[in-house]
């Protein structure tokens, strides 16, 4: 079976699924419902199909799905009335896919799942204390909802009720003590203690809504139908698979938000790839092969030593034939992409100005640029020519064994000679062009980033042999005036260089993220993410090379003659750095929180780890290293709490990580302040 009929059987496939789910959710009386439905469900996954390679018919297309999905949501009201009738009725919510949680229909609170949450601690049964419970909540994640605080008074009086799923099973009744945000335990009597039980509350489902007044059945503004949907809302905007009174509700509920969903999901990617398959295209930038191979006879093929040459010889030709054709079709493109080639293509040699970790460094990123992106077409070609050759070689050998007097004998060894069978051949020589096929595809469609990237990368390079030889020189000029002793600039450059060799580091990682994909913004931008973390490094790197050439003799200059003052200079010089690396971090913050993606946010967060905890580290080795007594303990303990600390979990809120941001760099300084008044007890 063909690809193309595969496709169409898996076709008809999601089309079954999504028709029996319709007919579920209509009933029998509305089959002419579920028919019509079936067929604009078909249609929807037409136009989203059609959305991928019709893109300037983008605004046109959006409209009609539109059209059809309103369409879809009329005559989907048989079921979605059941559901609606199934929440009137209904208070309290656990959910299916989320099972740590309950929620209270009438605030859009969440609570705790008592049956999974420790609301007394350990099997004794013993009662929290206050700053117990802010500690547990402190950092407590569930079901991917952070944020858990202590309910207030109001809100807990508001569920012990006997409506309340807990309210028999864990003790809701008058009497029982539970810790509250007002800050003491209350049995609802008022009476105050400083123990009780805890069940945290969240309020991420309806922070900054109106939700608790839009639900009101005292709300005029809205119809009992339109008050329902806002919960109906609620659940689908958070993926919440809600668990009914009535179990055919929750299938019901499944199927339809769930469900079928997938479905229209796979289908418009099944017709997707449907309309690639069924549209002419004699060039593409993936070969497929194994169509090609289907003119071939393999296993006879593999049998003969004749049948073998000729077919690698035409073979061959068929795929360079492909190649040339390609390469008439994108020929702008391929010219361009041979310039950046061509910077790419000499060998990288040794600098006897750079040590060897940094010659490695500068060498295996010429390689990765150069593999990923300079072309090499008559290599590639060379490389199909030599395995034609070698088919040409047989052809030859067996025309001179005919011409022999020994030929049964001389074919015999011929034949017993090992070969790679023709199917390896294939395969191996189509990825040989479709790897090329596919740089050049992938340079015409990133074109802009990849010139810059090119630029960057030969920037770098540049400004790190700068940073070797003239940078090197300033900052020997500059102590050399001043009398400054050789061994102690030369360490300053020791250190520069150290934290330079660290930034170097970061240049490729970036660049290999960006050639996988764009990073999609919330907000887009003239400049695309990757180059705009790109350029805030370079800033900061910038701002290192400032500091060694323009302020590290004058902190040294300042402290040279002070009791104490190797130490306290070094406490300067590092709390200069870290200025420099805060800064570094407030500029990527607005990168950061415009990604889409949260897994984008965390990309760059690790990517600039090392950096962020550079100075801190240097601080707890170097004292360390000068065994300083007079640096108490707990200024030391303190420090080292620092670098434990991250950001991952401000990730949802930029006014926290920006505090959070704050809080370190005012706790770094203060740290910096006592450890400086340490050493002036000595």
């Amino acid at each position: 079976m063909s690809e193309l009929e595969n496709l169409k059987v898996r076709q008809q496939e999601l089309l079954d699924k999504i028709q029996e789910i319709e007919e579920q959710c209509q009933g029998v009386e509305n089959e002419h419902n579920a028919q019509k439905v079936q067929e604009l469900n078909k249609m929807q996954a037409q136009l989203i199909g059609s959305q991928n390679n019709l893109k300037q018919q983008l605004q046109s297309v959006q409209e009609k799905l539109k059209t059809i999905e309103r369409e879809i949501d009329k005559l989907s009201s048989t079921a979605t009335d059941k559901i609606l009738e199934a929440i009137k009725n209904q208070r309290w919510y656990f959910f299916k896919n989320k099972q740590h949680i309950l929620m209270d229909k009438t605030t859009g609170i969440l609570w705790a799942n008592l049956d999974y949450f420790p609301y007394i601690k350990g099997s004794n049964g013993e009662h929290y204390k206050l700053d117990e419970a802010n500690a547990l909540l402190k950092n407590y994640i569930i079901d991917y909802f952070p944020n858990w605080l202590l309910p207030n008074k109001k809100d807990l009086i508001y569920i012990m009720n006997e409506s309340c799923p807990f309210y028999n099973t864990h003790d809701f009744r008058k009497g029982c003590c539970w810790i509250i945000k007002e800050g003491y335990a209350t049995d609802l009597t008022n009476n105050r203690f400083t123990v009780g039980r805890l069940i945290p509350c969240n309020y991420s489902l309806i922070q900054d809504s109106d939700y608790e007044k839009n639900v009101s059945e005292n709300n005029p503004l809205y119809t009992e139908k339109e008050r329902l949907q806002f919960t109906l809302d609620l659940f689908k905007e958070n993926e919440l698979w809600p668990i009914f009174d009535d179990a055919e509700i929750t299938d019901l509920y499944k199927k339809i938000y769930f469900e079928k969903p997938r479905l229209l999901q796979a289908l418009s990617e099944v017709e997707t790839q449907l309309a690639q398959c069924e549209e002419v295209k004699t060039i593409t930038a993936n070969l497929d092969y194994t169509t090609l191979l289907n003119k071939y006879d393999i296993a006879s093929i593999d049998k003969s030593i004749i049948k073998y040459y000729e077919a690698v010889q035409k073979w061959i030709d068929e795929l360079m034939e492909y190649l040339a054709d390609f390469e008439q079709q994108k020929e702008s493109v391929i010219q361009d992409c041979n310039q950046i080639g061509l910077q790419l293509s000499a060998t990288y040699k040794d600098d006897s100005n750079l040590t060897e970790a940094e010659n490695e460094l500068l060498k295996n990123r010429q390689y990765y640029f150069k593999d990923k992106l300079a072309l090499g077409m008559n290599k590639i070609k060379a490389n199909l020519l030599k395995v034609k050759q070698q088919a040409d070689d047989i052809e030859y050998t067996i025309n001179e064994i005919d011409d022999g007097d020994n030929a049964i004998y001389e074919l015999a060894q011929l034949e017993k000679k090992e070969r790679a069978s023709f199917a390896l051949i294939a395969e191996n020589t189509a990825k040989i062009v479709n790897k090329a096929l596919q740089k050049i595809d992938f340079f015409e469609h990133n074109r802009d980033f990849i010139v810059k990237a090119v630029e960057v990368w030969s920037k770098w390079n540049e400004d790190y042999k700068v940073f070797k030889t003239k940078q090197y020189e300033e900052l020997k000029h500059s102590c050399e005036e001043d009398d400054i002793e050789v061994e102690v600039w030369q360490k300053w450059y020791a250190d520069w260089q150290k934290l330079r060799f660290t930034i170097e580091e970061k240049l490729q990682p970036m660049i290999a993220r960006g050639l996988k994909s764009d990073i999609e913004a919330k907000e887009e931008q003239e400049t695309p993410i990757i180059m705009q973390a790109i350029y805030v490094l370079n800033d900061y790197k910038i701002a290192v090379d400032n500091f060694y050439l323009e302020e590290r003799k004058n902190i040294y200059q300042q402290y040279v003659f002070q009791n104490c003052g190797d130490l306290q200079e070094k406490f300067e010089v590092e709390k200069e750095l870290y200025a420099r690396t805060m800064n570094l971090q407030k500029a990527l913050q607005n990168i950061i929180f415009n990604c889409k993606k949260e897994a984008d946010k965390i990309f760059i967060l690790r990517w600039i780890d090392n950096l962020i905890d550079i100075q801190i580290n240097e601080i707890i080795q170097f004292v360390t290293d000068n065994n300083l007594e007079q640096i108490s303990q707990e200024v030391l303990n303190e420090f080292a709490k620092l670098k434990q600390k991250n950001y991952y979990m401000y990730l949802a809120d930029i006014k926290a990580y920006s505090q959070e941001q704050a809080n370190r760099e005012k706790a770094y300084n203060s740290l910096i302040f006592k450890m400086r008044k340490g050493l002036m007890k000595k």
